[in-house]
């Protein structure tokens, strides 16, 4: 059985470096992916593997001063990415809650190819660019958030959705969601909205 929470930083922007304390605070593994070492560095977190080809990242010395067997190294030519590469790593060890940080702003491809994740097993349950946090949801879901916040919905990629909500200006009621129909900039009521998700399975996305 699947437990604890694995984080994976990837390239690319992330949250704010208080923020990125908070949400590593609890996990039990720490992976940069390429130069995701260089995000979790500048928020003063040391990860405890690195998997990748180093093409990217700046840090090479911080990186190989990890002990040898938490230096996972690739070549730069190959078939998966490095931020897929950390997901299969932590999928073999067992994690049941995977985060990833990391993968805001550079280029579209880049951020098309970490959306296309979620429709993958294994896959991210939640992901925190420098601007939004984007939360894989395929039940009953109750989450945190602020008062006047902007919630879009999208259905997972490669799939459909029907969904219901409570807590939102514009309440979806059994609505389907698909590639061409989908939820955006909606705004929370509350301090906590629900989302039911009746068939498929959605992401979910929060601006700060």
């Amino acid at each position: 059985m699947k437990t604890g929470k694995a984080v994976i930083f990837t390239g690319g922007l992330g949250p704010e470096p208080l923020k990125i304390r908070k949400i590593v605070e609890d996990a039990e593994l720490i992976i940069a992916a390429d130069s995701g070492w260089d995000l979790a560095c500048s928020a003063g977190i040391v990860p405890g593997y690195y998997i990748g080809d180093m093409d990217s990242v700046d840090d090479h010395k911080g990186v190989n001063e990890l002990p040898e067997s938490n230096l996972l190294k690739f070549p730069v030519d190959k078939d998966y990415t490095d931020t897929e590469l950390a997901l299969k790593f932590v999928d073999d060890a067992d994690y049941r809650d995977i985060v990833l940080i990391g993968g805001g702003g550079g280029r579209i491809d880049h951020l098309l190819a970490i959306t296309s994740l979620f429709e993958k097993d294994p896959r991210p349950s939640e992901w925190f660019t420098a601007e939004e946090q984007v939360v894989f949801i395929e039940r009953d879901c109750d989450l945190v958030c602020r008062i006047g916040q902007t919630i879009s919905v999208f259905p997972c990629p490669g799939s459909s959705a029907v969904v219901s909500t409570e807590g939102l200006k514009w309440e979806l009621e059994n609505f389907k969601l698909t590639t061409g129909n989908y939820s955006l900039s909606n705004t929370a009521l509350n301090e906590s909205i629900n989302i039911h998700v009746h068939t498929g399975a959605v992401l979910l996305i929060m601006n700060y």
